[in-house]
């Protein structure tokens, strides 16, 4: 069966409704998102915060050594420990004020399931978030690396309840804060068209609980900084349980060069892009490369 970001690329493909950024703007683009990335990573190794490059960003670093020619976005994980201390500086203002963040919240709302830092005066809104609160800058995804269970059945009944919960807090989002765009757009297809109403519709059911106290109960679930000897990424493309591995895959980091920069990225990234992409020294067809749908994008003003 095909994931609803597989389903979205081939009609993106086919249907010609989202416009690829302008390759001008591409070009700033990455080296502003490299720009934030070195302001990140500063304020990380002053207080010995463990971070690395991770999904697509981590492939484009051994694949390509940078970018992946048709990716347009920056990727980053840290273990819970050290993602919740970065959190409290950015909070603090540590990260400066050309930043701001959006993280789940106990008492505030956010869209996300995981921290996105963002650049102020900039756009770079996506067809599923058109409406959803929060900033909508041009942004770097933070994902949190969480110590999962050693016995082999508690992590896949931990991962079911994580699943479960993250498909909730992201259908009661969409149903809240409904795009027009987005709706437009998986009309198109008949498959993407029925996965659209039925989010819609779970949306709506589990919408009698506030969307913020989703999103903060997921994040809780997967909280974790006891040692186990396996590491997952929750909010990861194959979630939780596709997401586990001994901790020895990703600590300690070891050095790539990414756009002729020496970056952090995981101990063995063979075992890591493997278990991510299978063949991951292979360049995908046109039809199978992962796309944002943007339809709004402006860089910082000079």
């Amino acid at each position: 069966m095909k994931t609803d970001t597989q389903i979205m690329n081939e009609l993106a493909v086919s249907s010609g409704y989202i416009k690829p950024i302008a390759e001008a703007d591409a070009k700033a683009l990455k080296l502003l998102l490299l720009e934030m990335y070195k302001d990140i990573a500063a304020l990380c190794d002053k207080y010995n915060l463990e971070y690395m490059l991770g999904g697509g960003s981590c492939l484009g670093a051994i694949r390509h050594q940078g970018y992946i020619p048709w990716d347009d976005d920056l990727d980053m994980m840290m273990p819970r420990s050290s993602y919740e201390e970065l959190i409290k500086l950015c909070d603090h203002g540590e990260l400066g004020d050309k930043y701001e963040i959006d993280v789940p919240r106990k008492d505030r709302e956010s869209r996300n399931t995981f921290l996105k830092i963002y650049r102020k005066n900039t756009l770079d809104i996506e067809i599923t978030s058109e409406n959803t609160p929060g900033p909508k800058g041009i942004f770097i995804d933070v994902f949190p690396m969480d110590f999962a269970p050693k016995d082999a059945w508690m992590r896949k009944i931990k991962g079911l309840f994580s699943d479960v919960l993250q498909i909730i807090s992201v259908c009661v989002l969409f149903a809240k804060y409904p795009s027009q765009r987005y709706k437009e757009f998986m009309m198109q297809d008949k498959e993407a068209a029925k996965r659209y109403k039925l989010r819609m519709t779970l949306g709506k059911i589990f919408g009698i609980i506030p969307h913020r106290k989703w999103v903060w109960w997921f994040d809780r679930l997967n909280a974790c900084t006891t040692d186990t000897g396996w590491l997952t990424i929750p909010t990861g493309r194959k979630h939780y349980v596709g997401e586990c591995r001994p901790t020895s895959v990703y600590l300690p980091t070891t050095k790539a060069i990414f756009e002729g920069i020496e970056m952090n990225v995981p101990a063995d990234c063979h075992a890591y892009l493997t278990s991510m992409y299978r063949n991951y020294m292979e360049v995908p067809p046109v039809e199978k490369r992962e796309r944002h749908f943007v339809y709004k994008f402006k860089l910082p003003e000079e």
